[in-house]
């Protein structure tokens, strides 16, 4: 780690700073939340995206918007802070990411965002999409397809990843990009990128705009206020316990196979020969 990254603060938080510009504690996002909803009020994507270009006769609001880059157990615990707040957010979740929404465990923290009444946005890399063969746009669609069957849910609205480094938004159908003009010039755009606020933490602003796109990081936020090198530590550490339990609940489960082999490969050409 470099000394500059050091001295930008990204080592843990012993205490809450100061400086709320530099605080990423969950206990501030709650005191985000509050001011939020006394000043402004505010809505997800799934409530916006119907509205059109009526959403800019509502004369204050915050459209809330979670990228969720690593973690759901992290996202989870900002969408509960939502919830407790009376606010609803959409949660932009990408296919082929440090986390797979498909797996059972992941799947009920998808399930749990849904249940706290959040929905979902897709959350997309356009380089690998791009690397496909095919037409990106079109491969996004049908990923926000899988999406929308597995989770009985309807997604409204994507996000690329990074943007400015990849310098390219895809047109998919049937859902409206984050980055439209909409959504980040006609009302102003704010993000925790880093942990690094552009202009100041969201509530230095309120006063000075009436609407405005909230984007935040689950990594960012935890308890503690750690900075985001050792919060993606700690989640790396969280997955490796959680692939070492599985891989010690495998090796039980074709220890068994191998003890009961015989047994099982009887019973199944018994079943396959009373089907034939």
């Amino acid at each position: 780690m470099e000394p500059d990254e050091l001295e930008a603060g990204v080592t843990p938080a012993a205490e809450r700073p100061e400086d709320p510009n530099r605080d990423f504690t969950l206990a501030h996002y709650r005191e985000i939340l509050e001011r939020i909803a006394a000043s402004h009020g505010t809505l997800s994507f799934g409530e916006a995206v119907p509205l059109g270009r009526r959403l800019l006769e509502r004369e204050r609001f915050v459209l809330m918007r979670h990228d969720v880059e690593f973690s759901l157990d992290d996202a989870v615990a900002m969408a509960e802070a939502d919830y407790a707040a009376g606010v609803h957010s959409t949660f932009f979740l990408q296919l082929g990411s440090d986390y797979n929404v498909f797996e059972p465990e992941e799947a009920e923290r998808v399930r749990r965002l849904l249940a706290l009444g959040h929905d979902l946005g897709f959350h997309y890399d356009v380089r690998p999409l791009e690397r496909s063969g095919t037409d990106p746009a079109a491969l996004a669609r049908r990923m926000i397809d899988l999406m929308e069957a597995f989770f009985a849910t309807e997604i409204r609205a994507a996000s690329p990843h990074m943007p400015m480094r990849s310098g390219r938004l895809l047109e998919i159908p049937g859902v409206i990009d984050a980055y439209d003009p909409l959504y980040f010039s006609d009302i102003k755009y704010v993000s925790d990128s880093t942990q690094r606020w552009r202009e100041g933490v969201v509530t230095s602003l309120l006063d000075r705009h009436d609407r405005i796109q909230l984007l935040t990081h689950e990594y960012l936020w935890s308890e503690e206020g750690h900075g985001f090198d050792v919060q993606l530590l700690r989640e790396a550490a969280r997955k490796f316990e959680r692939l070492r339990q599985r891989a010690e609940e495998n090796i039980l489960r074709y220890r068994e196979g191998l003890r009961l082999r015989a047994v099982r490969d009887r019973e199944l050409r018994d079943r396959l020969g009373r089907r034939s």
